[in-house]
């Protein structure tokens, strides 16, 4: 069963055991269709009774990647969840560091999206192959033993036509609270006649 409904993305799951020494806290990114629907009304949806932890009648349907459907009470729901397009810019990090595109309504293009590079280490072998480095730089890194480059934090800035800069935010983006996660298709369905992408994108 399918539903169209509003995507929210879960920054704040937070998993604590006060009585149990040997766990810890844990802290979930992922993202979920729903919409507002009562326990009375999402037990006639999914055919089955719905016996929540609390007493509240109010709530979401909730659908996640795999179709599984639930009932989430509306406080709990609330609690973990925010809406695409409603995020600070420290949920907006949160979502970067887990892998996910994120950029700001206010923004004039709807093309930019901003990620967070996956970190990269280059051994010596292939540092003389990288389109992105000038020959200088890499007569420099060769010239060293054991010769490498270690890419990390950096976040770049993807325009429409796939030009990337690095990216530092300004103090507007950062106090801002127009934040959304970019979400798309699948890679495969939506490039069908596309090669797979490359493991170490700044090779060549």
């Amino acid at each position: 069963m399918n539903f169209i409904g509003d995507r929210y993305i879960n920054l704040n799951c937070l998993i604590m055991c006060e009585n149990t020494s040997s766990m810890s806290m844990y802290i979930g990114t992922k993202i979920v269709q729903a919409m507002p629907m009562t326990m009375t009304e999402a037990q006639k949806v999914l055919g089955r009774e719905i016996k929540p932890a609390t007493v509240e009648e109010d709530g979401y349907l909730v659908e996640y990647k795999d179709g599984y459907m639930s009932w989430s009470p509306k406080s709990v729901f609330d609690d973990a969840y925010r809406k695409l397009g409603e995020m600070d810019f420290g949920k907006a990090i949160e979502a970067l560091k887990s892998g996910l595109a994120v950029r700001r309504k206010g923004w004039n293009s709807n093309g930019l999206f901003v990620v967070k590079q996956i970190p990269s280490h280059i051994e010596g072998g292939i540092i003389h192959k990288m389109q992105s480095l000038p020959q200088s730089a890499k007569n420099i890194l060769l010239s060293r033993e054991g010769a490498h480059i270690d890419y990390i934090n950096q976040m770049l800035i993807i325009n429409l036509d796939g030009r990337a800069d690095s990216w530092v935010p300004s103090s507007s983006d950062v106090f801002a609270e127009d934040w959304e996660v970019v979400v798309t298709e699948l890679y495969e369905d939506s490039c069908p006649d596309c090669d797979a992408p490359s493991a170490s994108p700044i090779e060549d």
